[in-house]
């Protein structure tokens, strides 16, 4: 079973206080895994800091606005500091401005393409010279489903983020491939988290959710955490430009909103 887990791995876990990002940083912590996990949020995080800290995981919280370039810095430094090298790094933050395509401003556009994909792309580039020290790197973006078909209830410019999220996946997998660094993402539908809490408020919302994913239910943010630790585990070794689909099937049906 040496395969199936991340005993001994290191990880960055970016938008870690909450949902996906949450979900995520306890399955590594749970299989064995040392965990630097980031957000904004001071309280949140020094909250699950202390709370993994009393399970006995070896958890480093840092408040950090992934944005700022200099905080982006102080990651990789932080990450040098702990460790000296890099095993894992789940590019999880993400943002939407929900307006109409039509109003929908190039700062709008700007905004969120800097933060799905800028960051991601900046800090795995940043990341890169730990990483090559790792065992056995990988890197997963989090990305979504809106990039591969029509989704309910997002944006035009938050789709292009995500389609572009997946399309470096693809690039870096073959760029950085002869450095022996996999790279991954996934494609979510709509999970119970609070970025969608608004729609899953709505029954009638959910219905037609439900309607329209052949598992007839909303995902759960486990379920996604699960498929990005096995991306991250040696079982996975041989596995990388994949975009993998956690939509309960919706793909293969699709409608649009």
């Amino acid at each position: 079973m040496k395969h199936w887990t991340l005993k001994g791995k290191t990880a960055i876990v970016t938008g870690a206080s909450k949902g996906i990002g949450k979900a995520t940083t306890e399955e590594f912590l749970a299989l064995g895994a040392e965990v630097l996990f980031l957000a904004r949020s001071e309280d949140l995080i020094r909250e699950a800091e202390e709370e993994y800290q009393q399970k006995g995981y070896k958890a480093f919280g840092m408040v950090a606005d992934i944005g700022e370039e200099k905080e982006r810095i102080a990651i990789v430094e932080r990450a040098a500091s702990l460790w000296g090298k890099l095993d894992i790094l789940v590019n999880n933050v993400g943002t939407n401005v929900r307006k109409p395509t039509l109003e929908a401003t190039f700062d709008d556009l700007q905004h969120v393409m800097d933060i799905n994909v800028g960051t991601a792309f900046d800090l795995s580039v940043r990341l890169h010279p730990l990483l090559l020290k790792g065992e056995g790197p990988s890197i997963v973006n989090v990305a979504s489903i809106a990039g591969k078909t029509g989704v309910m209830w997002t944006t035009g410019i938050y789709a292009m983020s995500k389609a572009a999220m997946d399309r470096m996946t693809k690039y870096l997998a073959v760029d950085w491939g002869k450095d022996g660094i996999r790279v991954n993402s996934v494609d979510p539908w709509f999970i119970a988290t609070a970025r969608v809490d608004r729609v899953l408020k709505i029954p009638e919302k959910v219905q037609r959710i439900n309607d329209a994913t052949p598992l007839g239910r909303v995902g759960e943010p486990e379920e996604v955490a699960r498929t990005i630790a096995f991306l991250a585990m040696p079982a996975s070794s041989y596995l990388t430009g994949l975009n993998v689909r956690i939509d309960g099937g919706f793909s293969q049906v699709g409608i649009q909103g």
